[in-house]
């Protein structure tokens, strides 16, 4: 057996806290009928659900990053999702955990629609349309004699159904998708790129696109007229319909259309966003859209919208941490936020200016300073309640802040500028570099010792309290944002995924090997050995080991982060439009090793091991009953081996979760484990060789069971690829050299319904 390359689910480790919900594009939405259970979908793999009509809602996992551009909600417990790449994913569980089905194609898919939890159909580029009778457990591809990128598609019922595509392209089939047949247009429609279509019954339907473009049939889309559009030359992305005369479209620049004459006319609404809007969903009881940058509208009365999306989304450029639980964040336009809970939620503070924010730093969370565009500089004594011009002497860009708790501070910006406190930031002066370059990043690990760093490779580091400093030897022309020391130990990053570290003070540097060209904007140090970079496009790379090994974790963020800080176990990243993520598992408080469940008599027994349980609390054990889960026992820290019995378990199948604790009161579930029947699972082993691996690898596999999945993870847990286990015994399965992310440490995962088995193998290259 040959491991193929398969993305996997993964437990994220950042969530978003601003805006809320998120400020990914959300490319669509749906809600199961009058339910007011709904999911959104978008950028970076996110996906958000209501359960309330859209009125609020939260950010679920999906273990992917591809844009997702379709879902389809059928119940308030199935839902489909589908965008580039070929991805095709599925929840049986309200979207507590979705799954990757298998498109069999990797080209970009951009609806999906559902007649059934059984039959579906999807769209995409290039003509392709797959449908499937079974879930989506197969998926078949159906021939549609275009080469035309398909756009939309709906079903009236099992057979008869339309798509919508590129170039005016309709098709039409009566035998559930199997075969297509072309329809026409009007001559002057002959290149409308049509973006979606909507039935209301078996002969009413109404498709949309480009340039304003609105057509009806009233025949079950054997012919179709054009509407009056009443002037707009807006794409139009959507369109819903409640009945023959009342219905909605919306488009590019936050258009907002609504009929109540079956589409003869239509009439604009004020949306309140100019960003585009391109998803709608009738909910039972009202409506809502979803568009860019995070946008979400609803009506309750179909006549007026108004924005669910809270948070400004101006730029934050910066962000600075305080124990127990304060963090300000700044940016464009003056912008100050502020929060006083670990990041649940942030409120503005008034900065008292319009210009540009590009540093913050704080003293024991009351003193903050704050700097930008133009030498602005502000300070403030009280947490940010007020804040207090102060002089800097300049008018160049001052880019980064640091403040010792000594009261002695640093600011660098453009022109080689440098300035200095000793008072916690009330009075500062100019200290000569030595250098012109622009300098975007400084850290100081005493007093006396601290280091900048800026464009063009520039590193300069002092030993005196930057009365003099000491040019270091540039190895790279790329710009360099920041900087950490901590005695004789240093790292820095830039462009390019540039990430260097030192271990004599700065007298030496070696590159890392991040794996990533994005450029990283800052660095984080939220504990010994454990560093993380973020940057472009999202990008979040982590070390564990002092940057002999990086992983890429899961934002689920489009935008570039320009900055991070860590304090009291948690850390931010922050970046465009107002992007505020945090995360609380630096370090991972606990390695689950193991993890199984069995029938002993009348009770199920679970066990478990672990290592490295750091600053663990404990296990919560909890069992999902009528759907909910529910908390069934507790076990302390403090023992790699566990044990715990539960005797009330009655059902015919039982699954069980551990909610791992750590001791500032946040958790991370482990996977889940299923006991049906009476079966007890035997004991399962793994043979690797040849270890450590330079190249390709084997690994023996005793006790493994059909439909058990054995994935390969990185140290960070995310799973990098899997393969689905036979019944056979002494199973071989091989992995290609190529497949490892670089060198480094790697788990084996074998996942089956009633046990978790993991363990390490190490590849050298």
């Amino acid at each position: 057996m040959i491991l193929m390359l398969a993305s996997m689910s993964v437990n994220a480790q950042w969530r978003w806290s601003h805006p809320v919900p998120q400020a990914n594009d959300l490319w669509s939405v749906s809600f199961a009928g009058t339910t007011g259970s709904g999911w959104a979908v978008g950028a970076a793999g996110i996906i958000i659900k209501s359960t309330d009509g859209g009125t609020s809602w939260s950010v679920q996992e999906s273990g992917r990053e591809d844009i997702l551009r379709g879902i389809c909600a059928v119940n308030i417990s199935r839902a489909w999702a589908v965008g580039d790449n070929g991805v095709v994913l599925t929840t049986t569980t309200g979207g507590a955990s979705w799954y990757t089905q298998n498109s069999t194609t990797t080209a970009g898919i951009n609806t999906i629609y559902a007649n059934s939890v059984s039959q579906l159909w999807f769209v995409g580029d290039a003509g392709m349309l797959h449908s499937t009778t079974n879930g989506g457990l197969t998926w078949v591809q159906r021939s549609t004699g275009t080469t035309n990128n398909l756009n939309g598609v709906h079903f009236t019922d099992a057979l008869n159904g339309v798509a919508v595509g590129a170039a005016a392209t309709i098709l039409q089939s009566t035998d559930g998708g199997v075969s297509w047949s072309p329809r026409s247009v009007s001559h002057g429609m002959m290149y409308a790129n049509l973006i979606d279509v909507f039935f209301v019954d078996a002969q009413f339907g109404w498709a949309v696109g480009g340039a304003g473009t609105v057509i009806r049939t009233t025949n079950g889309g054997q012919t179709w007229s054009r509407m009056n559009n009443n002037g707009t030359t807006a794409d139009l992305n959507k369109v819903r319909f409640a009945d023959r005369q009342n219905g909605w479209a919306v488009g590019e620049g936050g258009a907002v259309y609504r009929s109540t004459n079956g589409g003869m006319n239509w009439t604009q609404l004020s949306s309140g966003t100019t960003n585009g809007l391109e998803g709608l969903s009738l909910t039972g009881s009202g409506i809502v859209a979803v568009g860019l940058i995070g946008d979400i509208l609803s009506s309750s009365n179909g006549s007026s919208f108004g924005m669910v999306t809270s948070g400004p989304r101006a730029s934050l450029n910066a962000v600075s941490a305080a124990v127990p639980s304060s963090a300000w964040a700044v940016g464009s336009d003056g912008i100050i936020l502020h929060s006083a809970n670990g990041g649940s939620s942030w409120q503005q503070q008034n900065s008292g200016t319009t210009t540009s924010l590009f540093g913050v730093d704080n003293i024991g969370g009351h003193t903050v300073v704050t700097c930008g565009n133009g030498g602005i500089l502000l300070r403030s004594t009280n947490g940010g309640q007020s804040w207090q011009s102060v002089a800097s002497g300049t008018t160049v860009s001052l880019n980064a802040v640091e403040l010792l708790d000594s009261g002695t501070g640093y600011i660098v910006g453009s022109s080689g500028r440098i300035l200095k406190t000793t008072n916690s930031g009330a009075g500062w002066y100019p200290v000569a570099s030595g250098t012109l370059e622009s300098l975007f990043g400084v850290h100081f690990t005493d007093d006396q010792h601290g280091t900048v760093v800026g464009s063009n490779g520039t590193v300069f580091s002092t030993t005196n309290g930057g009365f003099t400093w000491t040019h270091q030897q540039s190895w790279t022309q790329d710009a360099l944002f920041h900087v950490i020391r901590e005695g004789n130990l240093g790292m820095l990053c830039g462009d390019d995924g540039t990430v260097s570290r030192t271990t004599d003070g700065g007298i030496s540097w070696s590159d890392c090997i991040t794996g990533t060209t994005a450029a990283l904007f800052r660095l984080t140090h939220p504990s010994p050995g454990e560093y993380a970079a973020v940057g472009e496009n999202g990008v979040i790379m982590r070390t564990s080991d002092f940057g002999l090994t990086w992983v890429r974790e899961m934002s689920h963020d489009m935008h570039t982060l320009f900055s991070a800080d860590a304090h009291g176990g948690t850390v931010y990243a922050v970046g465009e439009y107002g992007s505020i993520l945090r995360n609380t598992s630096y370090p991972y408080p606990v390695d689950l090793l193991a993890f199984s469940a069995i029938r002993d008599g009348g009770c199920i027994r679970l066990r478990w091991e672990t290592e490295n349980e750091t600053s663990l609390y404990g296990f919560a054990i909890e069992r999902r009953i009528d759907g909910t889960w529910k908390e069934r026992g507790f076990s302390e820290s403090g023992s790699r081996h566990y044990e715990w019995n539960d005797c009330a378990a009655d059902e015919a199948e039982n699954t069980y979760r551990l909610r791992m604790i750590d001791l500032d009161g946040t958790w991370e579930y482990s996977p889940t484990v299923t006991v049906t029947g009476s079966a007890i699972p035997q004991p399962v082993s793994m043979e690797c060789y040849p270890q450590p691996s330079s190249g390709d690898l084997t690994v023996l596999i005793h006790g493994a069971k059909s439909m058990e999945i054995l994935h390969v993870c990185d140290m960070s847990g995310r799973r990098l690829f899997s393969v689905r286990l036979s019944d056979r015994d002494g199973e071989l399965v091989h992995l290609k050299g190529e497949l490892f992310q670089g060198a480094g440490t790697y788990v084996l995962v074998l996942e089956g319904q009633s046990r978790l088995h993991t363990q390490k193998i190490t590849v050298l290259r």
